[in-house]
């Protein structure tokens, strides 16, 4: 479950004018708060699911995903020290 506080920030970030740096200085902010890597990847996903793919800022989210779960999909741009594996994700949808 996400906090609301980290919902609010994210509405807040999405809304904005430049909602991919806003998205990536939220991601960035989390992780220092020292929020897990997989309630940040969890979070941007509830509001990747809920946006269209229509959605001109629906790249800004999943972009920073991206960064998230870091690997070759965050071309060297990692927030976090490894990458999330495809077992940490499934296994948080469990929880």
């Amino acid at each position: 479950m996400q906090r609301l506080e980290h919902i609010q920030r994210f509405e807040q970030a999405f809304r904005s004018t430049n909602p991919a740096a806003d998205l990536y200085r939220l991601a960035v902010s989390l992780r220092d708060e020292g929020v897990t890597q997989i309630d940040v990847y969890r979070l941007f996903k509830h509001f990747q699911i809920a946006t269209s793919g229509a959605n001109p800022k629906y790249d800004a989210i999943v972009d920073t995903m991206d960064l998230i779960a870091g690997g070759p999909w965050a071309k060297g741009a990692d927030l976090f020290s490894r990458p999330l594996t495809n077992e940490e994700i499934d296994e948080s949808r469990k929880a």
